[in-house]
């Protein structure tokens, strides 16, 4: 998939000001309960996109959250986010390639990603990277679409055309922990769950800022061309049961 594409897709996500993750809320409290989250600790979030996962971290923990993302648009959004739940002293926003962090070994508690490594086709190098920087007894957590059982091909190209995602079933992203050196891995799938997957949108985002988000789709699809392609690739190829093929997974991983 051409890099600029790629961009496109994640700007388009962040000029709505959302980040989409399968599992949203539930997923994430989900990980600070595996990797043993807690004030004090150094944390990354790597792929913060509009940074809600540290923002909230922060916020909720009176704990400094480091969020990195490779596009601007996201980092500024991640920015406003902090300025306006009044915690910019407790956060800081640096673009980064999570496959290559400008970071020495050993120095991170957690690092925490949420709908990130789908997307990266070298997963083993990258997990071998976040090793790298996490420090002795510290843990990795993410979050990731999975597959719930195995994929039709035409389901493993629809995604990877419209999402540009490339994701795995259970025991395969707990194969890649075990394979890059991470110790008491947990990996754990679930299906969607509609209801909880809106209300804990709004949860994170806040309602206004949830629903505020219609008219700007509308005055994307109108105005905007790659907007109105990423809507259209979206919404096409789907059948009925993708639900029982695509759910999420949560996955944590302890450095030795």
């Amino acid at each position: 998939m051409p890099p600029e594409r790629v961009e496109d897709y994640f700007n388009f996500l962040a000029k709505l000001g959302l980040t989409k993750h399968y599992g949203s809320l539930d997923a994430t409290n989900e990980l600070v309960e595996l990797t043993g989250l807690k004030a004090g600790q150094r944390v990354i979030d790597l792929g913060c996109g509009v940074g809600a996962t540290p923002v909230n971290l922060a916020k909720e923990l009176r704990t400094p959250v480091i969020g990195s993302d490779l596009i601007e648009s996201m980092l500024y959004r991640s920015k406003e986010r902090a300025k306006s739940l009044q915690v910019m002293d407790l956060t800081a926003f640096l673009a980064a390639d999570a496959r290559k962090l400008p970071f020495p070994d050993n120095c991170f508690d957690v690092v925490l990603l949420e709908s990130v490594i789908v997307f990266f086709e070298d997963k083993s190098g990258a997990l071998k990277e976040f090793l790298r920087v996490i420090k002795s007894g510290g843990y990795l957590g993410f979050t990731e679409m999975t597959w719930l059982k195995s994929p039709t091909q035409a389901y493993v190209d629809l995604f990877a055309r419209i999402a540009f995602v490339h994701a795995h079933q259970a025991a395969g992203w707990k194969d890649l922990l075990i394979e890059s050196g991470f110790t008491d891995v947990v990996a754990r799938d679930y299906a969607i769950n509609p209801s909880r997957e809106s209300k804990g949108r709004f949860q994170r985002y806040g309602w206004w800022n949830v629903v505020n988000t219609i008219p700007q789709i509308v005055k994307l699809l109108l105005t905007d061309k790659p907007s109105r392609s990423f809507f259209k690739d979206g919404t096409s190829g789907l059948s009925r049961d993708i639900v029982s093929y695509v759910g999420y997974g949560v996955y944590a991983g302890k450095k030795p």
